[in-house]
């Protein structure tokens, strides 16, 4: 009778089981090497520094050999830690995968999801979709961060909705992530009647270079502002300027006479209209304002994000046109 114990491949078999600790703080490990600090690490895990610690000091000695070395910035694993990375990693993405496709069997949308929103689209558009997702779906958790570098956590949402100037689009084309457009605007170049009395209009672009302007890296990536006449682009680079977190700052700037600004239509329609704002530069065109959402291939989303994302994408068209009115609106087709 063939020995139990003997593998297919010849291999012997482990007698004990695995220990289900030393998994979790393989699973720590992990977690360290892609957030690049024991302390980001523990805050993804929900646990303190001092126990992420701890459980990385007993992996290596239960193993017996060094993994990360806590004085050595310039080169953090070992030899041996950079194949348990390797190994280890596919396996927990695996499990990621597998957890997905296991929510696929459930008549039951629960769990959690992780939204990252710009602020300018947050609490008219964004917020009163997840509120209806809810109410349907009372088992359903949902984390919602408001900021305007949205892109800067991508690996830890689900779903990130930001906003980004035309020229600068192409820099997240090398992630791996599903981009959807669903607001196109024209930007505005605005300041107040009382500025432009004061400081006088400017009547070409590079005039600017004259004025206080208000811009957010967050909006244009870079102090630059992009102007097209006659098939011509003539990118302006702010030099006298006031930086600010997002556009709602910066609107907010501009209506209390603090500068020159440039934002998206439907941010300064109502100022326009009101004659708060009026509009500088109008013979030249502008760049494109762009609201993307980014998420993950579907084979990778759980049935409750999956859910959601469907939800929203439906959603989206109508609240949007509540918004702004829909003869302002120039969204993508979401079917």
């Amino acid at each position: 009778m063939p020995n139990s114990d003997i593998r297919k491949g010849g291999a012997i078999k482990q007698s004990s089981a695995i220990d289900p600790q030393q998994l979790v703080r393989m699973l720590f490990f992990i977690e360290l090497i892609n957030a690049g600090s024991i302390t980001k690490a523990a805050e993804a895990l929900n646990i303190s520094t001092s126990t992420g610690s701890r459980w990385l000091s007993d992996l290596e000695a239960e193993l017996g050999i060094t993994l990360y070395q806590r004085n050595n910035p310039q080169e953090r694993l070992t030899e041996a830690g950079s194949f348990l990375y390797s190994k280890f990693s596919e396996i927990t993405d695996d499990i990621h995968l597998m957890i997905n496709e296991l929510t696929g069997f459930t008549t039951e949308t629960r769990g959690n999801i992780k939204i990252c929103c710009t602020p300018i689209y947050a609490d008219k558009v964004v917020l009163p979709i997840i509120g209806e997702f809810v109410e349907q779906h009372a088992r359903v958790n949902v984390q919602f961060t408001l900021t305007p570098r949205g892109m800067d956590y991508y690996k830890d949402h689900d779903f990130i909705i930001t906003a980004i100037a035309g020229h600068a689009s192409n820099k997240d084309s090398e992630l791996l992530l599903v981009r959807r457009t669903l607001l196109t605007q024209k930007f505005i170049t605005v300041a107040t009647p009382a500025y432009v009395k004061k400081h006088g209009e400017p009547l070409v672009p590079k005039d600017l270079i004259n004025h206080r302007c208000l811009y957010s890296k967050a909006l244009q990536n870079d102090n630059q502002w992009v102007y097209k006449q006659n098939g011509t682009t003539i990118p302006i680079q702010i030099v006298k300027s006031i930086e600010v977190s997002d556009a709602k700052m910066m609107l907010n700037g501009a209506l209390n006479s603090m500068g020159v600004t440039y934002l998206p239509e439907f941010v300064v329609s109502k100022y326009l209209e009101e004659g708060k704002l009026i509009s500088l530069l109008n013979e030249y065109e502008t760049d494109d304002w762009l609201v993307n959402i980014y998420y993950l291939p579907q084979r990778f989303m759980t049935h409750c994000v999956k859910s959601f994302k469907d939800f929203f994408l439906l959603s989206h068209r109508d609240k949007i046109n509540q918004f702004m009115g829909s003869s302002r609106v120039n969204s993508e087709r979401l079917d």
